[in-house]
């Protein structure tokens, strides 16, 4: 445990997702701005996608909790591995419905008539996939771009945001008719240099840390072993400050951080 000796009141680089440590960069301005508006606006379907561990999660989930409960009716689904009816299960369970049946027919009916009382109320459904690219059949999307087919005046009566890794966009391509549906497609791009270094400082003044221990060739060593990506940026700076405390070091350099890389490579 190193919080005592760098003066932290909590781990600042730990890799789940925390609000008191979300940091947005110049990456995700955009991404974040294009994805709210769409949602607003209830468009059909939205896609983002992006590398392992390059805050697609994180994003989202700040997006989501910002959106108003009486608005919107959200249902989240972290897990994608799932048939065509146990995803349609999935999401009447996040919706708290229960089909009187587990047939596909009677969970259609259910959720048709909630969304369409969400609608006329003034209430946007949105249904968000997390790791779509997990999602093993092409049955399963070729189900939920059904149920884009529910529509009231002209406009849809849900939202489905999918979120996955670059390969989700592969697998979308193999439905034309789901393809032609996607209004709106975020790539989420790694972070440049200078905001690697903000996101690395971010933290560590979130935790507590009051002084400077990261030199800036440190910095810029960290940027371009790990791109960029947050979550080889946490490791990296996880396993650095407990090497630099074994070795009684104040201070995160270069050498150190070159030192982390060759014993604990992400």
């Amino acid at each position: 445990m190193y919080l005592k000796y760098w003066g932290l009141s909590c781990f600042p680089f730990e890799n789940v997702s925390d609000e008191r440590f979300f940091f947005k960069s110049t990456a995700h301005c955009t991404p974040s701005e294009d994805l709210q508006d769409a949602i607003v606006r209830g468009k059909g379907a939205i896609v983002l996608t992006g590398d392992i561990g390059c805050g697609k999660t994180t994003l989202v989930q700040r997006i989501l909790l910002a959106l108003s409960e009486k608005r919107f009716d959200i249902a989240l689904i972290n897990y994608s591995r799932l048939t065509s009816t146990e995803m349609l299960l999935e999401i009447c369970r996040q919706l708290a419905l229960k089909p009187a049946e587990n047939n596909r027919s009677a969970i259609l009916h259910v959720l048709q008539e909630h969304i369409t009382r969400n609608a006329e109320s003034g209430r946007n459904t949105l249904i968000c996939i997390d790791e779509a690219q997990s999602i093993p059949s092409l049955a399963t999307f070729e189900e939920l771009r059904m149920l884009l087919n529910f529509q009231l005046g002209g406009r849809f009566l849900m939202t489905i945001l999918f979120v996955g890794q670059p390969e989700l966009q592969q697998k979308i391509a193999k439905i034309p008719q789901l393809k032609q549906r996607i209004a709106l497609h975020v790539k989420l791009q790694q972070m440049e240099a200078l905001d690697t270094t903000r996101y690395i400082l971010h933290r560590l003044r979130i935790a507590g840390c009051s002084k400077a221990i990261l030199t800036r060739q440190a910095a810029i060593t960290i940027h371009r072993y790990t791109r960029g990506v947050p979550r080889r940026i946490n490791h990296l700076m996880d396993r650095s400050l407990i090497i630099a405390m074994r070795d009684k070091l104040s201070v995160l350099d270069d050498r150190l951080i070159k030192k982390t890389i060759q014993r604990y490579p992400c």
